[in-house]
């Protein structure tokens, strides 16, 4: 397990060992944007992987992700596909579909929570641990497989604008970003 993924997760753990009486439903929105968070800087890690992008152009990454206004973990699940050839699914491995499948639940249910809706589900607290879990599974095989191929797991360090100097992924990003060149592909993805 990541000391990057470990150190992330700390605070959620914290929440749920309190007495909190809302621990659950915080701890689920919590996890979930550790979850669009590792996949978000990981999508700019690889943007920032393309050959012609220098240290001076990190603040144009995040004004192009700022500027974007249609993001959501989908769109970062495709662009991580698209510009490195591998898919979120090989990096988590035998576990994906169930996983995404218990993704798309948390999602419908974090549209109505985050919205200060009712989820039509009567969620309980133990219900909200569940969700949790698979979120936290998400995150710790995707940070394994993502550390192992790419050089990155989208928790460790400060920024995830830094070169990882793997030759492959390079090549795989400028080929995914030439037509249209790293900024207008960051300004625009789409899953």
């Amino acid at each position: 397990m990541s000391r990057g993924f470990e150190s992330e997760f700390k605070s959620v753990d914290l929440l749920l060992e309190s007495e909190c009486e809302s621990r659950g439903v915080d701890g689920f929105c919590l996890a979930w944007i550790k979850f669009e968070r590792q996949l978000r800087k990981l999508t700019a890690n690889l943007i920032y992987q393309a050959s012609d992008i220098k240290a001076a152009d990190a603040g144009k990454i995040r004004e192009a992700f700022y500027g974007h206004g249609s993001l959501d973990y989908n769109s970062f699940i495709g662009a991580i596909h698209h510009l490195s050839g591998v898919s979120v699914g090989d990096l988590i491995g035998d576990r994906y579909r169930i996983l995404k499948k218990e993704i798309g639940v948390c999602y419908r249910n974090r549209q109505k929570i985050f919205h200060g809706q009712q989820t039509g589900q009567s969620l309980d607290r133990e219900a909200l641990l569940t969700r949790i879990a698979s979120i936290r599974e998400w995150c710790q095989l995707l940070a394994a497989g993502a550390a192992d191929r790419y050089g990155y797991d989208g928790f460790t360090g400060n920024t995830s604008l830094f070169k990882t100097d793997r030759p492959d992924i390079v090549e795989a990003v400028d080929k995914a970003v030439r037509r249209r060149g790293w900024l207008a592909y960051a300004q625009s993805f789409q899953r």
